[in-house]
Parts: C-alpha cells; sequence; structure tokens
C-alpha cells in the first residue's frame, strides 16, 4: 500500500524528463516568479492529496540538519522556525521532485499560467488604482494580462475584486453602488472588449458613463445567468461604441466654450431663454482633429447602417438618480457620402453636449443636490437595431420593461409580476408621452389581461403610428401601419403584431399571410403575447437583473425578429410605501372637491394651498397653436413662483403631450414644484388621457414624489365641483403679474381664501382603486 509521500496521479504522468523540462523552461521564461511558482507547485500538492505542506517542511528540515520544532502552548511563541536559504533550496527541490513524479506537463503549465496571471492581476492593480493614470498605460497593462490564456485554473475572483472595481471606476463610473455590483459581474476580460470600442485621445482619461454601463452590465448579466440557452430571441446588446467623457471639454476648451460651465448657476428663466442659442453654437463648434478621425473610422466601419447618438453622463442612470429623458439622444440616419454622414454625426454629438445645459437637466440636478458636480458627459454611438422595410428602416418591436408593476388595472395583476409598454417600430412612443397615440400596456403576470373592455375600446387604444428612419429622405419619420405596408414588401412577424378587424370584432391572423387590406389591421401584439413565452422571458430577465442590482429596474429594449436587444437597464425608482391609506367616509358633500375610481395608486397629498387649473373647454377652444405654447409657459412661471409652496396642477389631457391639442406641452421645468399632477378626461371635449406609467414623465413624478391622478368627470360615479374650479376667485395676476392676460384660461385658486381657512386634502387607496379630494 503506497504512503501519502509516495501516492501517484490517477492519469499516467508524462516522463520526469518532459515535465522536468516544461518546469526549467517556465522557470528560465519567469526568473522573477521562481519562487511564486515553486509555493503554487506546493499548494497544488497538498491540496491533490499527493504530498502535504507539512511532510514537505518535516523532510526538507531533516536534510537540512535542522531540529524539529517543539510546540508549546504559549500563544506568543512562533509556530516554526523561519526558513534561511539553504532550508528553503531544499524544500523547493522536493517540491520539484514530487511535482515531477505526480504531475503533467499541463498540469504544470496551467499553475504557472495562474501564476503569471496573478503577477499581471497585481501589476494591473497598481495601475488601476492610481487616482489619475493615462487611458493609454492602463489599456496596455489591461491586454498584458488579457493576453494571457485563460488555462484550466482561474484566479479565484475574490482575488480581482479590486482590480474590477479599479476597471469600472476608471472605465465606467465612479459612483459607488454600480462599482458595488459591477464588480461581481464584469470580469477584466470584459473590459478588453470594452477598451477597443472607446473613442478618445490615448493620452487622457475619462468613463462612458451610466446608460453605458448599465447596459453593458445587465448584457453580463443575462449571459452568466445563461438565460439565453435554449431562447427563440437571445438576448444582446446592440453594436456600440463609446465617445469618453473626457472629450467634452477638449471641446469646449477648443471652441472657447468653457464659460458654459457655469450655465446652471444661472436664474431659470435666462436658462431657457439662452438654451436655443447654445443649441445652435454647439450642433456647428469644431472637434479635435483626433476625435475626427476616429469618428470618420468609425463610419467607414458602420457603412451606411442609421446610428442613434445617446446620452450617456456620468451622472445618468445612477443607481439614485436616473436623468430619464432628460438629454438628448438623437437619430442619425447615416445616408449619403462620408464626410456628409460625418458633419450629421458631428453635430449630433454637439446637440447632446448641449443638452447638459437645457433647464429640465439643471433644475433636476438643483432638486437632487448635484448642481455643484462637474457634469461630464459622455456619449453613446450604437447602430440602430432593425431591418430595412421598403424605404424604412425599424425594429419589429421596441418597449420599456419595469421589474414593478405601479400600474394595476385587476385584482389579478400583482405589483411583483412586472410591467411592459410596447410599441411597433422604433421605442421612442414606448417612452415619450405622444400625442393622440398609445402603446400596448402589458402586465407581465396576466400578459393577455387588458386594461380596455371591449374590441371598440382596444381599437380607440390602439397604436396608430409607427417611428421608422426614412432612409430615402434621410429623416426621422413617423407613419400609419398602411404607409408603412404599401413601402414594404414583407415585415417580420407582422401577423404577431397586428388583429384583424371584422364585424366588429377583432381576430388574430390564422397563419403568417394576411391577405385582409391595410385598413383592416390594428397594432394589439395579441398573438405574441398569447402565442409566444416572450412575457414570461421578460419577467425572467427582469427578476435576474433586479437581483443582481439589488433593486427593482426598469429595461429598454427592441427586438428585430431575429434577437432581442438590451439598449437600457436602470434602477427603477418607486414611490415611498407609506402603507394602506384609509378613504374617509363621513366627509360633509360640501368639502369633497372632487373623486377618482380608476388608475389610483395609493398615496395622500396634504395641505395643498393653491390648485392651478386649466379648463378643457376653455383650452379645447383655443384656435392658435401659439396660444396654446403660451399657456405651458404661463405654468412654467407660477411653478416657479410657487416654489416651497403646497400646489397642485389639474389640466385637459394629457400634460406634456407631443400635440398640444391634447393638452399643455410642458416639459420638467415646468411641473417640478407641484405636489400632484391631475388630467382631466372630459367626454365631449376628446381630450382622454394616457395613463402615462413607464414614461420618462411619469419616472419625473415617481422621483420627485409628485403624486398623480386621471379625473373623468363625466362619468356618474365621480364627484367634480365644477363651481369650486370654475367660480373661486382667480389670483394668477398676483402670483405672476406678467400673465395677467392668461386668466381667462390658467385659474390659480387660492384654498384657504375661498374655504374659510382650510386646506385641500387627497386620500388616494390604490387597493381599492378610489381618491377623494377634501377641504379639512
Amino acid at each position: 500500500m503506497q504512503g501519502r509521500g509516495e501516492k501517484m496521479s490517477e492519469s499516467a504522468p508524462d516522463p520526469r524528463e518532459s515535465v522536468e523540462q516544461c518546469l526549467d523552461d517556465r522557470l528560465a521564461e519567469h526568473p522573477m516568479l521562481e519562487r511564486r511558482i515553486y509555493r503554487q507547485l506546493l499548494v497544488a500538492l497538498h491540496t491533490r492529496d499527493i504530498v502535504s505542506i507539512d511532510r514537505i517542511n518535516g523532510e526538507a528540515r531533516e536534510k537540512a540538519g535542522i531540529t524539529p520544532h517543539v510546540s508549546n502552548d504559549n500563544p506568543n511563541a512562533p509556530a516554526d522556525h523561519r526558513m534561511d536559504d539553504a532550508h528553503l533550496r531544499i524544500a523547493n527541490e522536493l517540491i520539484r521532485e514530487y511535482a515531477c513524479k505526480n504531475m503533467t506537463v499541463a498540469q504544470v503549465e496551467d499553475l504557472v499560467n495562474l501564476v503569471h496571471k496573478r503577477e499581471e492581476a497585481q501589476s494591473l492593480a497598481e495601475v488601476a488604482n492610481l487616482p489619475s493614470v493615462s487611458f493609454r498605460l492602463l489599456v496596455e497593462r489591461l491586454r498584458r494580462f488579457t493576453s494571457l490564456p485563460l488555462g484550466e485554473t482561474r484566479v479565484d475572483p475574490s482575488e480581482m475584486y479590486g482590480v474590477r472595481a479599479a476597471l469600472a471606476r476608471h472605465f465606467i463610473s465612479d459612483d459607488l453602488e454600480f462599482i458595488g455590483v459591477a464588480k461581481h459581474h464584469l470580469r477584466v476580460r470584459d473590459y478588453d472588449d470594452l477598451t477597443r470600442r472607446i473613442i478618445g485621445s490615448d493620452a487622457n482619461m475619462g468613463r462612458i458613463g451610466g446608460k453605458a454601463g448599465g447596459m453593458i452590465l445587465a448584457h453580463r448579466v443575462i449571459h452568466n445567468a445563461d438565460l439565453n440557452a435554449g431562447a427563440d430571441l437571445p438576448i444582446t446588446i446592440p453594436e456600440s461604441y463609446y465617445l469618453r467623457s473626457d472629450v467634452i471639454d477638449q471641446f469646449l476648451e477648443l471652441n472657447g466654450l468653457s464659460h458654459y460651465h457655469n450655465q446652471k448657476y444661472k436664474d431659470i428663466q435666462e436658462i431657457k431663454n439662452e438654451y436655443s442659442l447654445i443649441k445652435g453654437v454647439f450642433r456647428n463648434s469644431s472637434f479635435p482633429v483626433e476625435i475626427v478621425h476616429q469618428l470618420r473610422s468609425l463610419l467607414e466601419t458602420i457603412d451606411n447602417d442609421p446610428l442613434i447618438v445617446r446620452s450617456s453622463s456620468l451622472l445618468e442612470d445612477r443607481m439614485t438618480s436616473a436623468f430619464s429623458g432628460k438629454y438628448d439622444s438623437i437619430f442619425v440616419p447615416n445616408q449619403g457620402p462620408l464626410e456628409v454622414r460625418l458633419r450629421a454625426l458631428l453635430g449630433a454629438i454637439g446637440e447632446v453636449y448641449a443638452s447638459t445645459l437645457g433647464p429640465d437637466p439643471i433644475l433636476y440636478r438643483r432638486k437632487h443636490q448635484l448642481i455643484d458636480y462637474v457634469e461630464e458627459m459622455a456619449i453613446l454611438i450604437q447602430r440602430v437595431v432593425g431591418k430595412r422595410v421598403g424605404k424604412y428602416f425599424m425594429p419589429v418591436f421596441a418597449g420599456v420593461a419595469f421589474s414593478r408593476n405601479e400600474y394595476r388595472w385587476s385584482p389579478r395583476i400583482k405589483r411583483e409580476d412586472g410591467f411592459v409598454r410596447m410599441v411597433m417600430g422604433l421605442g421612442t412612443r414606448a417612452v415619450d408621452r405622444v400625442g393622440g397615440d398609445y402603446p400596448r400596456m402589458v402586465a407581465l403576470g396576466a400578459p393577455t389581461l387588458r386594461p380596455e373592455n371591449s374590441p371598440t375600446e382596444i381599437l380607440a387604444r390602439a397604436q396608430r403610428t409607427i417611428d421608422v428612419i426614412n432612409l430615402e429622405e434621410n429623416t426621422f419619420d413617423s407613419i400609419t401601419l398602411p404607409q408603412l405596408l404599401e413601402s414594404a414588401g414583407s415585415i417580420p412577424m407582422l401577423d404577431k403584431l397586428v388583429s384583424i378587424h371584422r364585424d366588429g370584432e377583432l381576430y388574430s391572423p390564422a397563419g403568417r399571410f394576411i391577405s385582409d387590406p391595410p385598413e383592416k389591421l390594428s397594432i394589439t401584439f395579441d398573438k405574441l403575447l398569447n402565442e409566444t413565452s416572450l412575457a414570461e422571458r421578460i419577467q425572467q430577465v427582469l427578476r435576474h437583473l433586479e437581483t443582481a442590482f439589488g433593486r427593482p429596474v426598469d429595461v429598454e429594449f427592441c427586438c428585430d425578429g431575429e434577437k432581442m436587444y438590451m439598449l437600457q437597464c436602470r434602477g427603477q425608482h418607486q414611490a415611498a410605501d407609506i402603507g394602506r391609506v384609509e378613504i374617509p367616509e363621513d366627509i360633509p358633500q360640501d368639502r369633497v372637491i372632487f373623486s377618482a375610481n380608476k388608475y389610483v395608486r395609493t398615496g395622500r397629498v396634504s395641505n395643498i394651498e393653491y390648485i392651478v387649473y386649466i379648463n378643457s373647454r376653455i383650452y379645447n377652444k383655443i384656435d392658435t397653436n401659439d396660444r396654446r405654447l403660451a399657456i405651458a409657459r404661463v405654468v412654467g412661471r407660477v411653478n416657479a413662483a410657487l416654489v416651497g409652496r403646497e400646489f397642485i396642477l389639474a389640466g385637459p389631457g394629457r400634460w406634456g403631450t407631443t400635440d398640444i391639442r391634447l393638452g399643455v406641452r410642458v416639459s420638467y421645468a415646468d411641473i417640478n414644484n407641484a405636489r400632484m399632477l391631475i388630467e382631466i378626461a372630459r367626454e365631449r371635449d376628446g381630450l382622454v388621457p394616457e395613463v402615462s406609467f413607464g414614461t420618462h414623465f411619469f419616472q419625473d413624478l415617481v422621483e420627485d414624489d409628485i403624486a398623480y391622478l386621471p379625473l373623468y368627470p363625466d362619468k356618474p360615479d365621480y364627484v367634480f365641483n365644477d363651481d369650486f374650479f370654475n367660480q373661486t376667485p382667480n389670483v394668477l395676476e398676483t402670483i405672476s403679474p406678467r400673465d395677467a392676460d392668461f386668466a381667462t384660461e390658467v385659474r390659480v385658486i387660492h384654498v384657504p381664501a375661498v374655504a374659510g381657512g382650510k386646506l385641500l386634502e387627497i386620500a388616494l387607496d390604490g387597493e381599492t382603486d378610489r381618491a377623494i379630494a377634501y377641504l379639512k
């Protein structure tokens, strides 16, 4: 029977000479690593149960003539004699002897590779942890590490967390919450591929920002969890390139625009007035020659495929501040000669840079105590996902998905099941408030359960317009489904996206071929949700991402018919959980101002002093767009004047819509001080709210704790005190004297002045879908 010191490996070892030669060659190749190599060989012999460390040390002491160490119970006494050089040489000879007898060439090669990787990892860590390092130097050390073979034995992840964290901090973001997640999922080798797609000077250093970082991290989480195994639509990310955050400083300095760093400290009205001029200046300014050369090379690689130029600020998509929709994203059709395409790309980048100086992001930064943070805007340049369909280019469908559902229209829908807004074509209509159009709303736990109750309602709330890129006109277009079908020979997955309306009913196409005329088709996604596992798959992805990020997430995505593409992933901001809100049942009728029982989210809005109200009947009769746009500016000035006061906004149709016929076109800067936003739908006016959950506009409300409620005053079970809203004194002239001429359209009601000192209280119970506003 063999003793422990004589145990052989189960597979027949290589001849001793070949293993010994291999070891000699590697020691000669890496003389500085000799001690580490022998140390790792010793660990390998011990862990493989070939010979113990104690046995090696004992034999080495015996050969060196060293008296065996006698242990005692004194905890302050040394555990053993310290090895001298002679003792160490003998120990190494023994390690070598056991290794040559019991290990293969491949095992020795793998072990030496592991030692070398650890050495390179330490070298990389030393550079990566420097507070200031050039892109060139850090990438050179990174590629020295990633050029080493993977090997069978990997460096333990715990040994690499420090390096991973340092790389995330240098290349992506300095947000500690992001780094804390990224170090567990992004491997060192992931940064090798990333750095090959970064645009910027080798002598400088900058980051790729929050939007790009969230996308890359989410994709790696999905990959690590093997969620693409057996999937009909595997998930990936678009072909992406990253213009580093330091380039904007070079841009500003080159064009003498550095003084705009202080734009954020100006009066908000001055910021609004100057923003259009700034956009024009930035769009037409020059870029460093080196950057222009890199972007020209990029266009030569991508050829004529459409691009999107997206913001990726260092402040954007952080775990605690999303900046949803605050910065611009510009589609670049990318058609025509190279220099024409280059000018368009440079102009789009300049415009995204300018968006850092817009009123919305500046007010958002002020409200979230981020105004003194030095804003650094990186740029994410992506090949647009999609297919050519006739003269148009578009994804088959796109949308935004949330791991938590705050919009529940049935008791069957659970908050933790998640929610999706999806559209055909480009995803802009899924995240923006677009007049006269609707996305498909999907509760992932019950994907076929719609908020609409009849075919008539479904048709009325179906998507009518599709956002596309017109390749012939080199423009971004919005077209109808019949227009698309007229241009296209075929559309991928069309049978899964549309329903046929016939004889007052809706039917899913029986097969892939559709013979019905375009005007009989309506975008419903019914077949996609009924006959595929798409909803289940999105839910699975969201749950994995929520677990990895340690918080609820929202994800923007699209599909080209063959793959799903992750466009963005960030923490989903949620309203504070205040528990159950009971609706008082004993309120005198003369104190009730309004009530609601549809699309109510739990909350309480107390001590309201002012109501800013726009009568839908009056708004509907305004015959000029200029007057309607001016009303939005009046609301913005009232919003600024009432800062620090408790007030709500109530108006027609859709606040923030792009179609001013359907609501007041306000932006974040016009409503950010309000406590609540109410959308009033008068049936005879045709101004119907589109429940905005999932849009960038809605995310602003959630982040800033602004409650939202749609009102349907003409429904018989609603209360709406018309006299209170329309017959009480209007104090607009007192609040904003310059806007006295708008008193007919914009009413500002000082509640305690008309209610005997009482204030307005609004209780919202999402569990029973009831809300009431009353004088308290």
